[in-house]
């Protein structure tokens, strides 16, 4: 492996360390001689430098080069000019002609909304349906006029009919139905209402057709048919008939259409408790019940039950299962025909599968809607998703999926019998096959009844024409004629933008190939940098601006070389012509002003730097407090150390702080050294006088810098105060380090371990945690955290006046492996503590010993509680009501000894149900009193009450 080539690297540093030190000298010269050749400028100004050819950025250090400000050839940026021209167009807009109909046989699709999906699959059903379209267009214009909902479908079918858009927009149809476009609803239910609705209003219409074409399309009838096995009569509600727009079919636990029809149809008998009470037997005697088809609409809705409750979880359930119909569906067998029979009762009902309504998705609330849809007139299936309209073909569900094997969730099976309740379809009863299709999503069939049944002419209202009325004529022939126009207003305004770029990107190529200042021309000028990268790169650059290049003499300095380029005379005329702007500043526009302020700074931060580094010793022997016997000041003992570890180029600020600013008292004067921030160090006075000059010349207002010398004595007041809030501090130190030597165990704040008769004191939680808190504070927090409250006055507050009792609670107790303990809080409940921490609390807080709370822990049996809960020998039953430990913790035995635990009882080979299990509890001296839960009780609902009542007075006003 050969070593790395680092000689390039050392020559480039050396090139640069080089340049520097030219420069340097010639700023040194120009201080001290004044005079400024041109030489001078073309080093200062780095004119020297060659036209860059290879940088893969934009230079700074270089005013010759141009690289980078245009991407390479075929190239492409993700924003600006030289994007990709598609990407370019895209501030144009949406193109219009992406929503147009690729051809006049295409079908339009529908927006969705948000959560329409369910609307446009039932819209795009009815729009597919000639003679329900043909009804809607049938209508007069009063009539669409004084009904919106009637006028605003007419203007959709309209325009799905005739307009050249590839989808139409449905939003005014949803506002005019008031429907929520963020809550996704049931289709079938949407069906039902909506048809509802057409009813009342389409009666109101003079077109005789029309007015009943609801009725006529989608209702049948049916009746409930209740028969006594007895006497073989019907009930009087059997001959009653009910409409319906659509069967709703069960499909749990069936396979196919004509199974979930059989079960439909089928006798359900009527025994036991569920016995029908006769009329004409009058009593009560086994019958049966069932439901049977009077009349058939022409187009027969059929919805699928694809959703069980589930009552553990209150949810619904999709069936996923697959489920078979057939291509045609014939009901002729599956009519009762009454002794009228309807006008659509024919001896032949066989329908067509014209349209599925398919449900994506788990939940009923949840999902998407699609709807695949027969063409009546060419025979071809189609799959209508919001604005997506694709064709299938001559297959429910494509040709692709004609022969797919039984993954797919969508099938289509050829020559198959779809099985009744005797094991015979149909078809097969007839001696026929029929084509069958399976789905695990189909929700909702639409089948049509066939052209060649008896009668169906004059059920379908095929007289009805569904051509576009001419009512609707004129207003879609201008909508497309204002969709032709958007279109070519856009192809218009793409082309003048594709042809602009080219343009621009050409001129920026042309004056880039200008820019470079040839070899010996004397005659060039600068240009702002940042400019010319906008100019470079955006489609409409900004007029021509060099202010941000400009000093105070509106001239070039130095300092601003990195911020500009070196143009020819060409380009800048090229430049300057076109977008205007300035000012112009050529190769004479030198700034002379700051050339020699510059070489002065220069000339100071040599000086400064020089005499720093002869300094830096005094300063680091200072820090180590070795100071010499000659005249020395005070300083910062902070800011000389920052000063050290600065770097020797870098001079104070105009906001820096002086070496004594943090040394000064609010009085003017010297800061005691242990005051906060103010320790200090003494420097000798050449230092001094270095660092006093260097913040005088920096800053104009002298105040904040004051000299200190070593024999300057403290601020009185603040020494003053500081003895004060020591002595304060020293005290309050020493009453703390006493209470933690006489409350050491209680600071630790670790789990009593209580035991049965022994005397203990209660104070509350909070006050405890607060007085810990205040003891264990040091450091700076010794005086941030206030003392408690009174320890007296804070034991009065727990005590009832009128009973002399307690109204507060101690904290629960706990029993683990024989050992007693209380739950720890620091908010609520009163804490155990011994009986000795009392008597010192007492002393130190002067509490007289008879106002504690004193308490013992006492042992009871479960069998005692039970038998003598009444008896008055034990007055502290209360108490345990609420002192109770964990349940999953509870013992056998006495505390001291070693327990037994209840999983250990139930496993003993002869239980003894009269063994005691002895519980601890306290015993508190005054009592608890009996009352107080109910009083919290009380309090509680008084509160809940006055709430509500408020509630309603603000809701009555």
């Amino acid at each position: 492996m050969s070593r790395p080539n680092t000689r390039n690297k050392n020559k480039r540093h050396q090139r640069a360390d080089d340049s520097e030190n030219s420069l340097s000298e010639i700023l040194r010269r120009i201080h001290s001689t004044g005079e400024i050749r041109k030489p001078d400028i073309n080093q200062l100004y780095l004119v020297w430098k060659p036209v860059c050819q290879g940088c893969r950025v934009n230079s700074k250090d270089n005013p010759n080069c141009f690289c980078g400000l245009i991407p390479p050839s075929n190239g492409h940026r993700k924003s600006g000019l030289w994007q990709k021209n598609q990407d370019l167009i895209l501030s144009l807009g949406p193109d219009p002609r992406n929503d147009l109909r690729s051809s006049a046989d295409t079908l339009a699709g529908l927006t969705n909304l948000g959560a329409t999906c369910y609307a446009n699959s039932i819209l795009q059903c009815l729009y597919m349906n000639t003679s329900f379209r043909a009804g809607i267009f049938s209508l007069e214009p009063e009539t669409l006029n004084q009904d919106p909902v009637l006028g605003q479908l007419a203007k959709l079918f309209a325009q799905l009919h005739s307009s050249k858009k590839g989808y139409i927009d449905s939003e005014p149809f949803i506002k005019t139905l008031e429907l929520d476009n963020g809550v996704q609803q049931d289709g079938h239910e949407f069906l039902t209402l909506f048809l509802s609705l057409l009813e009342r209003s389409l009666g109101h219409s003079k077109v005789s057709s029309a007015q009943t074409m609801v009725q006529d399309l989608f209702r049948g009838s049916v009746s409930h048919v209740t028969r006594c096995s007895k006497c073989g009569k019907d009930s009087e509600a059997s001959s009653k008939m009910e409409d319906f727009y659509e069967l709703e079919l069960n499909i749990k636990d069936l396979k196919t259409l004509d199974e979930s029809l059989d079960q439909y149809l089928s006798i359900e008998e009527l025994q036991g408790e569920n016995q029908y009470y006769c009329e004409s037997c009058h009593a009560r005697v086994d019958a049966t019940r069932c439901i049977k088809l009077r009349s058939l609409p022409t187009v027969l809705n059929l919805q699928l039950k694809r959703y069980v409750f589930l009552p553990k979880t209150t949810t619904k359930k999709k069936i996923t299962s697959s489920f078979g119909f057939p291509k045609r569906l014939d009901m002729t067998k599956r009519l009762t025909v009454a002794e009228s029979p309807p006008p659509c009762s024919t001896s032949s009902l066989t329908y067509e599968l014209s349209a599925i309504l398919i449900h994506k998705g788990s939940t009923v609330n949840s999902g998407h809607y699609v709807a695949h849809i027969k063409d009546e007139l060419t025979g071809q299936w189609w799959e209508f998703d919001d604005e997506h309209v694709s064709e299938l073909g001559s297959h429910p569900f494509g040709e692709k999926e004609n022969n797919s094997n039984d993954k797919n969730k969508n099938s289509t099976k050829s020559d198959v019998n779809s099985p009744s309740s005797n094991g015979k379809s149909h078809a097969e009863e007839n001696g026929t096959k029929e084509e069958m299709f399976s789905s695990t999503d189909a929700y909702m069939f639409m089948y049509k009844l066939s052209e060649s049944g008896i009668g169906a002419s004059a059920c379908t209202n095929g007289n009805m024409s569904s051509s576009l009325p001419s009512h609707f004529f004129e207003e879609i022939e201008e909508m497309n004629e204002v969709y032709q126009k958007r279109c070519e207003e856009y192809q218009r305004t793409k082309d003048e933008k594709l042809a602009y770029v080219t343009e621009r990107r050409e001129e920026i190529k042309s004056v880039l190939s200008e820019a470079p200042v040839v070899a010996g021309d004397d005659m060039y000028f600068w240009i702002s940098a940042e400019w010319l990268r906008q100019w470079a790169d955006t489609v409409n650059p900004p007029d021509l601006d060099n202010c941000s290049i400009q000093c105070v003499h509106e001239k070039i300095p130095v300092s601003r070389v990195n911020s500009a380029k070196r143009i020819s005379a060409m380009a800048w005329q090229l430049l300057q012509s076109k977008y205007g702007g300035g000012p112009a500043l050529s190769n004479e526009d030198y700034c002379v002003e700051c050339l020699k302020e510059g070489a002065h700074s220069a000339v100071s931060a040599d000086v400064y730097r020089d005499k720093k580094a002869s300094l830096k010793q005094l300063a680091e022997d200072a820090l180590a407090g070795k100071c010499p016997d000659s005249p020395s000041y005070f300083v910062s003992r902070t800011w000389l150390t920052h000063w050290l570890r600065r770097k020797n180029t870098e001079k104070p600020s105009e906001n820096e702080l002086g070496p004594t600013s943090s040394l000064r008292c609010p009085h003017g004067t010297l800061l005691p050294e242990v005051a906060s921030g103010a320790k200090r160090v003494s420097v000798p006075e050449d230092l001094w006088l270095f660092l006093y000059e260097t913040h005088c010349n920096s800053k104009a207002d002298m105040d904040d810098i004051l000299t200190f010398p070593t024999d300057s004595q403290p601020c009185e007041i603040c020494s003053r105060e500081l003895s004060e809030v020591a002595c304060v501090e020293g005290n309050l130190r020493a009453t703390k380090l006493k209470l933690k030597q006489n409350h050491e165990k209680l600071i630790s704040g670790k789990s009593l371990v209580l035991n049965p008769e022994q005397n203990y004191n209660l104070v509350p939680a909070s006050w405890l945690a607060k007085w810990r808190a205040f003891v264990s504070a040091t450091g700076k927090n010794i005086s941030s955290l206030p003392e408690p409250d009174s320890l007296e006055v804070t034991i009065n507050s727990l005590m009832c006046e009128k009973h002399s009792k307690l109204m507060d609670r101690p904290l629960e107790l706990v029993c683990k492996r024989g050992i007693i303990t209380q739950k720890n809080s620091s908010t609520e409940g009163l804490t155990i503590i011994p009986e000795a921490d009392w008597l010192l609390f007492c002393e130190e807080w002067s509490v007289p010993e008879l106002k504690g709370i004193s308490c013992q822990i006492a042992l009871t049996s479960t069998s005692q509680e039970n038998n003598n809960n009444s008896s008055s020998s034990n007055n502290n039953n209360d108490d345990d009501d609420y002192n109770n430990i964990d349940n999953e913790k509870t013992v056998v035995g006495s505390c001291k000894d070693e327990p037994i635990s209840v999983e250990d009882m139930d496993t003993a080979d002869e239980p003894n149900n009269n063994l005691e299990v002895p519980r601890p509890y306290i015993k508190t001296q005054p009592e608890v009193y009996f009352l107080l839960p109910l009083l919290v009780y009380l309090t509680f609902f008084l509160d809940q009450f006055l709430k509500w009542v408020l509630l309603d007075y603000i809701r009555r006003s």
